[in-house]
């Protein structure tokens, strides 16, 4: 399906430009060029990953809801928008922070990406395809990429040259939904909250054979 093939391919240079943001966190924040690629940082991660990315992850939560009836105001999809809102109050405090203060945010919200992107990619993409086909939908139409996306998809490319990507051993990354903090907190994860009847039982007699 071509709208979950395009979010992974924006998932990859997220995942990078997240990179980026802790290599500024980490070496250089006080100077003038780190006072240029905060800048860009942020106008990356506000127009490209909170603007485009995410209304286009919107459709896809939408289809979900509609056409596979998968729970809106609960389990993955709300804790994956209430995820988003959290990214956009952490971009505002990265940009009005002080240098010092914005390496501390630039590193947390860097953390915030990655086990998004996680999640993201382990649960909401992996699912989607056949829920949505399953419920009729075989092709779920791919918003327009405007040109505004695609100069900011340049700016993320250059970021990862200019700030080569960097690491958090602090970070804990992981698939599916127990690295996940709202797991069994305010989301049963994916077998409780989306899986039907006949999947439990077809997935429980696969373990025991």
């Amino acid at each position: 399906m071509k709208i979950i093939d395009s979010l992974a391919k924006e998932h990859r240079l997220i995942d990078e430009v997240s990179g980026s943001l802790l290599r500024w966190a980490f070496s250089g924040w006080e100077d003038s060029s780190a006072v240029i690629d905060r800048r860009d940082l942020v106008r990356f991660l506000r127009g490209f990953v909170l603007g485009h990315h995410h209304s286009v992850e919107e459709v896809l939560f939408v289809a979900l809801a509609d056409v596979a009836e998968v729970p809106a105001n609960r389990g993955p999809l709300a804790v994956l928008r209430r995820e988003h809102a959290a990214m956009a109050a952490s971009v505002d405090d990265f940009e009005s922070a002080t240098p010092e203060g914005a390496a501390v945010v630039a590193r947390e919200l860097a953390g915030e990406l990655r086990q998004h992107l996680d999640k993201e990619n382990s649960v909401l993409l992996r699912e989607s395809q056949r829920r949505l086909v399953d419920g009729g939908l075989w092709e779920l139409e791919l918003p327009p990429f405007p040109a505004k996306s695609a100069d900011l998809w340049a700016l993320g490319e250059d970021l990862v040259t200019r700030l080569p990507p960097a690491d958090d051993e602090d970070t804990i990354r992981g698939d599916g939904c127990i690295p996940c903090p709202s797991f069994a907190v305010d989301c049963r994860g994916i077998e409780a909250e989306w899986w039907s009847d006949w999947e439990r039982s077809h997935y429980a007699g696969l373990d025991e054979g």
